[in-house]
């Protein structure tokens, strides 16, 4: 069963986040889901690398009745609007189009093989994601149970930073960006990853 169904079943919202909706691998393509229980939302300080300008939208079942009303309701609570050189510059990007930006995207395909790579230490099925968005999600062994005492191993020993499950509520595991750095940088930091990881498995945080 979807998880659109479920949620249909149960009678309660279904809030999607398509914030990397071009950020796609592998010839996957991004699709929303529609129904009158689902949210979909979109940024573009995201999709389109503006990140800080802080832009983006809603789209919603508007046969719903009211919904329109308590949506502005937290709106108003939050910005009142996003700052006018923000709307301008998404103007600009819906101008533009997506191409721009799955051009750029092309080149983080290497970024992710490499820390695919680098994550390898930690056995066949600990690695998941990479089909979409910037992002890897990986599983410590199971006797490191302190996934922070691991990050700050990992920076302190061996200068690579990444980032603990317990921060997005999955203590156990680790999250790696392969976004934002250029592939030279990437590939020093991935030997450093790696070169800490198989380190951790074979003698443990020395």
């Amino acid at each position: 069963m979807k998880i659109s169904d479920i949620c249909k079943k149960a009678g309660c919202w279904l809030v999607v986040d398509n914030t990397y909706e071009y950020f796609m691998y592998d010839g996957l393509k991004h699709s929303c889901i529609e129904g009158n229980h689902i949210v979909n939302l979109f940024s573009f300080s995201k999709a389109y690398g503006m990140m800080g300008w802080r832009v983006g939208y809603i789209a919603f079942p508007t046969e719903v009745e009211g919904f329109a009303a308590q949506l502005l309701k937290v709106q108003d609570n939050i910005p009142i609007c996003a700052s006018i050189i923000s709307q301008k510059l998404a103007l600009h990007s819906m101008e533009v189009g997506s191409k721009w930006v799955t051009d750029q995207v092309k080149d983080l395909v290497k970024n992710r093989q490499l820390l695919v790579d680098a994550l390898s230490p930690l056995g066949e099925g600990a690695v998941k994601g990479g089909e979409g968005a910037i992002y890897l999600w990986a599983k410590l062994p199971e006797r490191f149970t302190d996934d922070f005492e691991v990050v700050r191993w990992l920076a302190n020993k061996h200068g690579v930073v990444i980032i603990p499950g317990s921060s997005s509520g999955c203590p156990g595991h680790v999250r790696i960006s392969f976004g934002g750095l250029v592939e030279s940088e990437c590939r020093v930091a991935s030997e450093r990853l790696k070169k800490g990881l198989e380190e951790l498995v074979k003698d443990g945080m020395v």
